[in-house]
């Protein structure tokens, strides 16, 4: 039913002011069914009252149109938004407009969180290519938490732009599409890709180096370039420049509390391809 003077008082942080928006029409919340609960608290999409409050298009201003002719891309050329969307409207053009006056601390920031984002793939994919039980680890919890919050802020000030942009959808379009394809090499590369045995290379490091610790040499670095299920063949690089070739043995052994341990062995390659005992 229409109702010219009913209105909704929304705050526009960017006019430092209330603005009271007409409420052009009011629709039935089906996702509360008019009670305005939704999961024991007001509903996210009638902001509680139970009805769908239908307001003008704040950037056409309920014509529809905007420069040239051209359908408003924020209401999709409806002319009209509701009270949600409108705010989520004003949230997004505040980022946007922030983002204008100071675009080196959002870019900074999310170039950090990308960073992070791919030291905590690095990190994880070592334990669960392995062994998957081994992600009940607490550096495997945390690296898969920090992860996942990098990479939803970068998603979330993504989706911002997008909502808050002026930019033509399709300059948006491809915007996102880079964004995106920076996030998934971002988890992918230093992940899955290239950091799928750093957990085993680092454990196998550290048993060699405590091996020859005695002769006043330690292990650099152990890189693995096989693998056969708990098998490793790997190439380790000595403090002393020498380049051996080892086989490591992840041993899994399971406890009564369905918690796993693990030993793991290794074992130098011989020039003639076989391994002599284990160190």
């Amino acid at each position: 039913m229409q109702n010219q003077e009913e209105t909704v008082q929304i705050h526009i942080k960017s006019m430092e002011k209330t603005v009271n928006f007409p409420v052009r029409s009011s629709e039935f919340c089906k996702r509360c069914k008019g009670s305005g609960k939704k999961d024991k608290r007001p509903c996210p999409y009638c902001c509680g009252s139970g009805s769908v409050k239908m307001l003008d298009c704040i950037r056409c201003n309920g014509t529809k149109l905007i420069d040239n002719g051209l359908k408003c891309n924020v209401c999709n050329g409806n002319g009209t938004l509701s009270e949600v969307e409108t705010r989520e409207f004003l949230s997004a053009r505040q980022f946007c407009e922030n983002f204008k006056k100071n675009p080196a601390k959002t870019i900074l920031v999310c170039l950090a969180c990308l960073v992070a984002l791919a030291i905590c793939a690095h990190i994880f994919s070592g334990y669960a290519f392995i062994d998957y039980r081994l992600i009940k680890s607490w550096p495997a919890y945390i690296s898969l938490i920090v992860g996942l919050c990098a990479g939803f802020y970068v998603l979330v000030c993504l989706n911002k732009m997008n909502k808050g942009s002026y930019l033509p959808q399709f300059t948006k379009t491809i915007i996102s599409i880079a964004i995106i394809a920076l996030w998934i090499a971002a988890v992918a590369i230093p992940g899955p890709v290239t950091g799928r045995y750093c957990w085993i290379e680092s454990q196998a490091k550290d048993i060699i180096s405590n091996g020859i610790s005695s002769q006043g040499i330690s292990c650099n670095k152990v890189k693995v370039i096989s693998s056969d299920s708990d098998e490793y063949r790997a190439i380790a690089d000595l403090s002393n420049g020498e380049i051996i070739e080892v086989n490591i043995h992840y041993k899994k052994i399971y406890a009564h509390n369905h918690k796993i341990n693990y030993s793991i062995d290794v074992v130098p390659v011989d020039r003639n391809g076989d391994s002599s005992n284990g160190e």
